[in-house]
């Protein structure tokens, strides 16, 4: 592959990467891949990571469900990064599927895919998170 073109398709990576987030409005459900970001009322929602995914694959017999651990990076324009944590973990008490940042809600409402198999290793990219964010 010529330099100038192995520089192209970098550069065109890197565009996408930096790529502005998707506007979406409050009290809507909206998804994130991995990493993926949006614009919510001017507060930059970012989906940050998956600490762990030990769900109870489908086709498995589990003693104990799991759980997802998640973070969400919030930040509203000329204030610090917040981190929003997530968890499914059905237990009476261990679950977390809302968190504040500043003056706004943010609510989990699914992450996917549900792992079928204990094979099933999903990259971060693959995860999709729905949310809705809501002011008060």
């Amino acid at each position: 592959m010529p330099a100038a073109v192995a520089v192209s398709l970098f550069a065109a990576g890197c565009q996408v990467a930096s790529a502005d987030p998707v506007a979406v409005g409050l009290d809507r459900d909206f998804t994130l891949g991995g990493g993926q970001e949006a614009s919510v009322d001017g507060l930059r929602v970012r989906f940050a990571d998956v600490l762990e995914d030990s769900r109870c694959p489908a086709r498995v017999a589990c003693f104990w469900s799991g759980q997802a651990r998640l973070t969400v990076v919030v930040q509203a324009e000329g204030d610090p990064p917040t981190t929003v944590a997530f968890n499914t973990n059905p237990a009476p008490g261990q679950g977390v599927s809302s968190g504040r940042a500043g003056e706004y809600t943010l609510t989990m409402r699914s992450l996917e895919p549900y792992p079928q198999t204990p094979e099933d290793a999903t990259p971060f990219e693959d995860y999709r998170l729905t949310l809705s964010v809501a002011k008060g």
